[in-house]
């Protein structure tokens, strides 16, 4: 099993947010993303826009998975989010989680288990998070 608490907080905070370790919640939504992302920059408004909406506590945590930092907070300039944002530079979560496209959302209870894995960002995916946050 893998510890997704701590392998978050091992990596390299950038943006907004910082994690906050006491922080609780009903779920933990943990969002794989990268500069060069056509659906990442949909899905940003999207997440800001429905998070402060939520009916239940959602703690998100945005990872980014650029080959350079710059990219990132590049990118976080032009879609700025509100929630922590870690770095995540040799893409240690696409092993651990066998993943290879992103938007890549992964959605865990408020132990840290995995519930659900949410493959990129249209119509279906959007309903299929929504209902986590009724």
């Amino acid at each position: 099993a893998i510890d997704f608490k701590s392998e978050l907080y091992s990596l390299k905070a950038i943006g907004a947010g910082s994690l906050d370790k006491k922080e609780k919640a009903d779920f933990i939504f943990v969002d794989f993303w990268a500069s060069w992302c056509d659906p990442c920059k949909e899905s940003f408004p999207f997440y800001e826009a429905k998070l402060k909406s939520a009916k239940k506590k959602i703690l998100f945590i945005s990872v980014n998975l650029d080959d350079k930092i710059e990219k990132a907070t590049g990118f976080l300039k032009e879609f700025p989010q509100s929630h922590p944002t870690v770095w995540d530079k040799e893409r240690k979560f696409m092993t651990l989680l066998n993943f290879d496209a992103i938007p890549y959302l992964l959605i865990l209870d408020k132990d840290w288990n995995q519930v659900e894995a949410i493959n990129g960002f249209n119509k279906k995916t959007k309903k299929k998070i929504e209902k986590y946050l009724e």
